[in-house]
C-alpha cells in the first residue's frame, strides 16, 4: 500500500475520515444473504424505513441541496419523479419522458435544476432542466445540452457526481472510448465544457466514484490481475486529481455506487459482497490503523439484492435503491448511539 503523503491536502482529508473511524469504528455482524424477505437483518447501526416499494425498472437517485426531495430516475420509463421525503406518498413528474432520448443517470444542480446524462443513438451528453413547482403543470424543458462524445459501446452505467460546493459535476461511467471521467464546471445553472482536466489519471475505469466534504476524489478501483482475490481497492485524491493521498484495499467486492456525505464525512458503498464474507447490499467503508497503516474496514450495514443507487441525507441519513425488474427505495436513519457524525 502506497504511503500517506504528509501535507495540508492530505490532513484535511483524512482527519474527518479517520475521525469517523474513532467514533463508527464498531464491529458489525455482517448481514445475512437475503432470502425472500426484502431487506435481510439491518446492522444494529441503522434503522429502515421502506419509502418507495412500486417503481418498474432500476433507478438512479439524487437529493436536493436541502435533502427535503429526493428525485428519481427510472430508467425503464425514462422519466423522474420528485418525492417529498416528509411524506413520501407525495409524488410529482419531474421530468416527463423525453422522446428520443435515454437519460441514464441525474445530478442536482440546485433546488430547480436537474442535470441529465442522455444516450440518443450513439451520442452521449448531459442536458440541464429548470424544474417547476412541486405539482404544477408546467414541463421541465431542457435550457442546455452539452455533448459529451460519441460510443457504440451499450451497456454503459453512467453516474454523476456534483462537488460540495455544487461549483462542478462529474460525469463518470462513460463507455469506451470516451473518458474515464468528465468534469464540468457550474455557473449559475449552465454547465461548462466537458474536461478531463481536474481529473484524476486512472489506469482502469472506475467501478464508482464520490467527492470528500473538501472537494477531493474518492474513487473505487477494480483489483488489478497481480492483485487478485483483494477485492476493490479505494482512493483519495487531492481535488486537482493529481495527488493520491491514499490507496487502499477494501476488501469489497463489485462496487457499484458510493456516497461520502459531507455532514458526518462517513464513506458509503454499494457492492456486491466482500471478500471474507458478507452480502450483497449497503457497506459503510470505515477507516482504521492497523500496525501503523491506514486501512479500511468495510461494515456490512443491511443486505438486499441488486443495489442501484445511495445518496446523502440530512442527520446521517441515507437513501438507497435496488431492484431490478421491481425497485425499492429505502432510508437508512443512525439508532441512537450508533453511527455518530465524527468530532471535529
Amino acid at each position: 500500500m502506497d504511503r500517506l503523503k504528509t501535507n495540508a491536502i492530505s490532513a484535511l482529508v483524512l482527519i474527518t475520515w479517520l475521525a469517523g473511524a474513532d467514533a463508527c469504528g464498531q464491529t458489525t455482524t455482517p448481514a445475512a444473504p437475503p432470502s425472500r424477505a426484502t431487506i435481510a437483518a439491518t446492522g444494529r447501526e441503522m434503522e429502515s424505513k421502506v419509502l418507495v416499494d412500486d417503481f418498474s425498472g432500476p433507478l438512479r437517485l439524487a437529493a436536493s441541496p436541502t435533502g427535503q426531495t429526493l428525485y428519481a430516475l427510472r430508467l425503464e420509463t425514462r422519466d423522474v419523479l420528485g418525492i417529498d421525503l416528509e411524506d413520501p406518498t407525495k409524488r410529482w413528474t419531474a421530468v416527463p419522458t423525453m422522446p428520443g432520448g435515454d437519460p441514464k443517470a441525474l445530478g442536482v444542480i440546485d433546488s430547480s435544476t436537474l442535470a441529465l446524462v442522455v444516450r440518443e443513438n450513439e451520442t452521449w451528453s448531459i442536458r440541464v432542466h429548470r424544474l417547476p413547482a412541486p405539482g404544477s403543470p408546467g414541463a421541465a424543458d431542457s435550457v442546455q445540452s452539452v455533448k459529451l462524445g460519441t460510443s457504440a459501446t451499450s451497456g454503459a452505467e453512467p453516474r454523476v457526481v456534483v462537488s460540495p460546493a455544487r461549483d462542478w459535476l462529474a460525469v463518470t461511467g462513460l463507455p469506451a472510448p470516451m473518458p474515464k471521467i468528465l468534469r464540468l464546471t457550474i455557473t449559475g445553472a449552465r454547465l461548462g465544457t466537458p474536461s478531463e482536466r481536474r481529473c484524476p489519471p486512472l489506469g482502469d475505469r472506475p467501478e464508482a466514484v464520490t467527492v470528500g466534504a473538501a472537494g477531493e476524489w474518492g474513487v473505487f478501483l477494480p483489483a488489478t490481475p497481480d492483485a487478485a482475490g483483494s477485492g476493490s481497492f479505494f482512493s483519495w485524491l487531492s481535488p486537482s486529481g493529481g495527488q493520491r493521498l491514499l490507496h487502499t484495499e477494501t476488501g469489497l467486492e463489485r462496487v457499484v455506487a458510493a456516497a461520502c456525505c459531507r455532514e458526518t464525512g462517513l464513506l458509503w458503498a454499494l457492492a456486491g459482497g466482500a471478500i471474507g464474507g458478507g452480502a450483497e447490499g449497503l457497506w459503510r467503508v470505515d477507516a482504521a490503523y492497523v500496525e501503523g497503516r491506514q486501512v479500511t474496514r468495510p461494515v456490512s450495514i443491511a443486505a438486499f439484492p441488486a443495489p442501484t443507487a445511495v445518496v446523502c441525507l440530512p442527520n446521517g441519513e441515507v437513501a438507497v435503491s435496488y431492484g431490478l425488474e421491481t425497485s425499492r427505495i429505502v432510508r437508512f436513519t443512525p439508532r441512537a448511539g450508533g453511527t455518530k457524525e465524527p468530532d471535529r
